[in-house]
């Protein structure tokens, strides 16, 4: 009966159609500086620019903590290894040290009901 509550409350399915969802041109290049400012508005919108930078320069790093990304391995002493990371390891730092936080307000202006109706994109 797991599947009745499911779809009374709006379903755990995947979305019927994507929103907010934009095509544009295929971009030529996947790194250097637009992946760098991309990294970056995502670490400073989400935890700040103190305890990002402390974030990320432990990041792949031997005294520190492996990517939550993609597990870019350790340094190896003959690389600068205060960038081990790419543009999608600095989101994902971004989104696990994020300092927002749902509070006991929020949970009392929406019912999980009304949660549970939300598509995921909201």
């Amino acid at each position: 009966m797991m599947d009745d509550k499911i779809s009374e409350s709006g379903g755990a399915g995947n979305p019927e159609r994507f929103t907010g969802l934009k095509i544009g041109p295929v971009k030529k290049t996947a790194a250097g500086i637009p992946a760098v400012l991309s990294g970056l508005r995502h670490v400073l919108g989400e935890v700040g620019w103190v305890r990002g930078w402390k974030a990320l320069k432990k990041l792949n790093q031997k005294d520190g903590f492996v990517c939550p990304s993609c597990a870019w391995p350790d340094p190896d002493d003959e690389r600068n290894s205060s960038t081990e990371y790419c543009e999608n390891g600095a989101k994902a730092i971004a989104e696990e040290a994020t300092s927002k936080k749902l509070d006991v307000y929020f949970f009392a202006k929406y019912s999980v009901k009304e949660l549970a109706a939300l598509s995921d994109y909201k």
